[in-house]
């Protein structure tokens, strides 16, 4: 047990505490901006079935008044309830940019009473806009490099606390007396800037001194000025800063910038040309030795052109602290192997692809120029093949200085790739020259799967590469070309696999923000890319349902209802402008996306993408289904809200879309959706259309077809993730699993084959010719697979009638010639665990169930051993006979339930043994 326990007094029991306390899905968080922010914990408890049913939480502005149980600010008293996830704050009003502390106790379902939790705290930034005094400024000389600012300061007394408040734009470094900040990278995250434009807090007391202090900024392009080509006047790099600083003797000093306080800007940046997609240039013969620290001499000798800065109107946007993780450089990566093709060409390979930049060392004379061109593929000759680049460079200059061994990375571009071509460099470069630096949103890595296949690990292992290349503050399509940007279709089916493997409840909610942003004021349509640049357009496509499945899915992993709450009526503006497309027949024939990116011969050859229309698969069925999955979810939402009278009438809404359906597209004498091909089948089945009495043969007509294919798919990149789905469900597990086994084209196999270790976007092996503008080879959409492992080999299932894994269901699928499987998740409330192996005699499951959830554990049995076996639960015996013996702990009752036995068990670890 915890610490805590130790300090419990005797009438508290010894075997419950609660651990793991967030406030906005965050630990300690620095910089919230929330009125009433939400907290939630995990139990850690020593025995089975416990079940939390009264909570207590005390909220204090110091940690010596929490200490002595005093929660001045809140205390909530003895609740009755098992909520442990997003309860409200409900105290005093937060006072801005102050440190809270917080504690909760709980009580048992026999009425006892834990000790209190650790402390843990919040502090809170800029409630009130009208704190911000700073002015957003830039440099009065604009070139398409980098902006630097400058200011210096004195400090004559003790300092107790420093915070700085900032954001720039497109990006920013923020250096004080000649160190970084942070750990930041990329930052602000990616917003439409008209609308929100997100700062981060920095803790910077242990970076200033007494005596003379400087603050140091570099600004990058970003997405503020993605474009070189457009107008500089119009996305002029800025940034804004205040810093507060307090002393031991009570009085606080603000430092803001704008143009009179000793502010200073130089665009003479050795930072010559930075772009998102192009990359960036260093120079470092322009450096400024020391311009970031106090007693720099602006008037020097090579030290740039300093002068005061501009104020500037600033973007527009609401300042809003920023709630989701950083971007961070997350590891380091180390080639495998490099190789000199071309005299002065040498190329690394880094045996991942992947999403950031690489770090070179290098000794050189002054003025010598090296290149780092960055690539997913290689031609024959072994020299980087970047034409599915399309107008990205992704080209890295670095002209050395010459002064000894000289180390650089890139600050304000990242780049997706497995390749790197190094062009010249003075002498030879050996495997250590260059280094890989892994970058993505710093979101937590929560789900884990494993099993006796080899294959599928490998595919398993690409999805989750691929997801994290694309989150960078945005859900991307791809890290590589010149887009990068939040594909709605994409999201639709990519999202489930995602949230199994990282914990998405902060990025995904600032993602909804970018939707919602986009949507237009008087239509209520929504974008297909979100922010709402370059690509797409509006109104999306219908099959943008991610809208409505991103709250769903948090809803269902993280009990999120505020995400429901928050975008309940911009969601129903959608709907109701679908409602306009589809009129009064119910069907949508609006359509530009559809079923994405099918094999090539299912395609329309040079329809837009590359030939990624579906020839076969009708628009309106997709659009129309989609529309019918919308009105299902509304329904849902409005249940959840309470909104009884509006949860009827989506309901009603969605059964006269699925009469439409029926009565427009399913011929009831051939059993087939539109022309019967696989998609057509298969979306309506997983949608739950299909007449009951039909079922069956629509589903015969899928594996027909899929036999008729030589066991390959067919689908583009949303019906992809239902075809193993619907199949595993209906009895067909075999089926699946030689789809997701398959190695031949097209299938994930057929990609690893090629030497994929990561997934492509489309089912081709593409590295030129009519199809290479649509070749990324990093691109998570058909990675919704990943969700297929953990829902159905592993067997985790969420409950939406127990939200956030408070309940949920452990039913494995075993399809022939796999002998082991195990897959975790970390919830809110604990780790879920399921693993299972099994031989000719006897299956073996362990189930771990957290606190404070229950759930029901399906045991498969053999179908031919009619009734002869016995289960057992830790060498106990629970079923035999045909009778539920009940001789476990924990367990409450069984029955038996198509080709399983069902266990409703309460928390704890269970090993299952099955005997035949």
């Amino acid at each position: 047990m915890t610490d805590c326990l130790k300090n419990c007094e005797s009438t508290v029991i010894n075997e419950c505490v609660p651990v793991d306390l967030m406030c906005e899905y965050a630990t300690d968080p620095l910089g919230i901006d929330i009125a009433k922010p939400r907290f939630s914990w995990k139990t850690v408890c020593n025995r089975r079935g416990m079940k939390q049913t009264s909570y207590q939480i005390l909220v204090a502005k110091s940690l010596e008044m929490l200490e002595q149980d005093i929660g001045e600010m809140w205390d909530s008293g003895k609740v009755e309830s098992g909520i442990s996830i997003g309860v409200v704050y409900g105290g005093k009003p937060l006072e801005n940019r102050k440190c809270y502390w917080w504690k909760v106790r709980i009580w048992d379902e026999e009425g006892n009473v834990s000790c209190y939790s650790k402390a843990a705290k919040f502090e809170t930034a800029f409630l009130d806009a009208s704190e911000w005094k700073a002015q957003w400024i830039a440099c009065l000389i604009t070139k398409p490099g980098s902006c630097m600012f400058r200011r210096e300061f004195r400090i004559d007394r003790e300092i107790t606390q420093a915070r700085a408040y900032i954001t720039g734009l497109g990006y920013y470094e923020l250096r004080i007396n000649g160190n970084k900040v942070g750990d930041h990278v990329l930052d602000p995250g990616w917003t439409d800037y008209t609308k929100r434009v997100l700062y981060s807090t920095y803790d910077v007391t242990n970076n200033l001194k007494i005596g003379m202090n400087a603050i140091g900024v570099i600004l990058g392009n970003g997405w503020h000025c993605f474009s070189e080509t457009e107008e500089r006047s119009k996305c002029i790099p800025q940034m804004l800063l205040q810093l507060h600083i307090n002393y031991a003797d009570g009085e606080e000093e603000i430092i803001v910038s704008d143009r009179r306080s000793g502010w200073y800007a130089s665009s003479d940046s050795p930072i010559v040309q930075n772009s998102i997609y192009n990359g960036e240039t260093y120079d470092a013969r322009l450096e400024k030795t020391g311009w970031d620290m106090a007693g720099f001499d602006m008037n020097g000798k090579d030290q740039g052109s300093w002068d005061l800065p501009l104020i500037v109107e600033g973007p527009g946007g609401e300042l809003r602290a920023q709630a989701l993780e950083p971007i961070k450089v997350i590891s380091d990566i180390k080639p495998i192997r490099v190789t000199n093709p071309a005299p002065g060409i040498y190329v690394y390979d880094m045996g991942q692809n992947f999403a950031g930049w690489a770090k070179i060392r290098v000794k050189g004379d002054r003025g010598t120029v090296v290149t780092m061109k960055f690539a997913e593929v290689l031609y024959e000759d072994g020299t980087v093949n970047r034409e599915n680049l399309r107008t990205a460079r992704q080209l890295d200059t670095y002209i050395l200085k010459g002064e000894g061994v000289e180390v650089y990375e890139p600050r304000f571009t990242y780049h997706g790739f497995r390749y790197v071509q190094l062009e010249g460099f003075p002498g030879e470069p050996d495997i250590n020259t260059i280094t890989g630096r892994v970058v993505r949103s710093s979101v937590e890595p929560i789900g884990s799967f494993s099993c006796s296949n080899t294959l599928v690990n490998q595919i398993h292992r690409n999805v989750v590469w691929t997801e994290s290349n694309n989150l960078h503050s945005v859900p991307t399509d791809c890290p590589q070309r010149d887009e990068r940007l939040g594909w709605l279709n994409d999201m639709t089916v990519r999202a489930e696999e995602a949230v199994f493997n990282f914990n998405l409840a902060r990025l995904y909610s600032k993602w909804m923000d970018d939707i919602t942003d986009a949507q237009g004021e008087k239509t209520g349509a929504i974008t297909d890319v979100a922010p709402f640049i370059r690509y797409g357009g509006r109104p999306a496509d219908p099959v943008a349902s991610s809208y409505l499945i991103f709250p769903w899915l948090m809803y269902l992993h993280y009990g999120d209802i505020k995400v429901i709450e928050t975008h309940y009526e911009n969601m129903k503006k959608w709907v109701s402008y679908m409602s306009g497309l589809a009129g009064e027949d119910y069907i949508i024939n609006y359509s530009r996306i559809g079923d994405w990116a099918p094999p090539f011969a299912q395609a329309i050859e040079g329809s837009v993408g590359a030939s990624a229309i579906s020839a076969i698969t009708p628009g309106a069925l997709i659009s129309t289904g989609y529309y019918y999955y919308n009105a299902v979810l509304m329904a849902k939402f409005a249940k959840v809200l309470g909104r009884a009278e509006e949860a009827v009438e989506y309901e009603e809404l969605a059964d006269k879309i699925k009469e439409a359906m029926n009565n427009t597209f399913f011929d009831r004498d051939t059993n087939n959706y539109g022309p019967g091909n696989q998609a057509s089948n298969v979306f309506p089945l997983y949608l739950g259309i299909v007449p009951e009495e039909n079922k069956q043969a629509v589903l015969d007509n899928l594996i027909n077809d899929i036999v008729k294919n030589d066991t390959h798919i067919t689908t583009g990149n949303l019906c992809t993730k239902y075809i193993i789905e619907v199949l595993t469900e209906m009895g067909r597990v075999d089926v699946a699993y030689a789809l997701v086994t398959q190695t031949t084209y097209p299938s994930w196999g057929y990609m690893i084959s090629k030497g994929a270790t990561t997934i492509w976007e489309r089912w081709e092996y593409v590295t030129g010719g009519k199809l290479i503008e649509m070749a990324s080879h990093n691109h998570p959409m058909y990675g919704s697979v990943g969700a297929w492992f953990y829902k159905y080999l592993a067997g985790i299932n969420v409950n939406e009638e127990g939200p956030g894994f408070s309940k949920f269901t452990i039913k494995p699928y075993m399809p022939d010639g796999l002998d082991f499987a195990e897959g975790s998740v970390k919830t809110m409330l604990g780790v879920v665990l399921s693993r299972w192996k099994r031989n000719d005699k006897a299956l073996n499951m362990e189930v771990a169930v957290p606190c404070n959830s229950t759930a029901k554990i399906c045991v498969p049995v053999p179908g031919d051993a009619k009734g002869k076996f016995i289960i057992k639960e830790g060498g106990r015996s629970l079923w035999q006979e045909g009778k539920f013996t009940g001789n476990a702990a924990g367990v409450a009752k069984a029955i038996e339930e198509d080709g399983y036995i069902c266990f409703e068990t309460g928390s704890g670890e269970y090993h299952f043994e099955c005997i035949w």
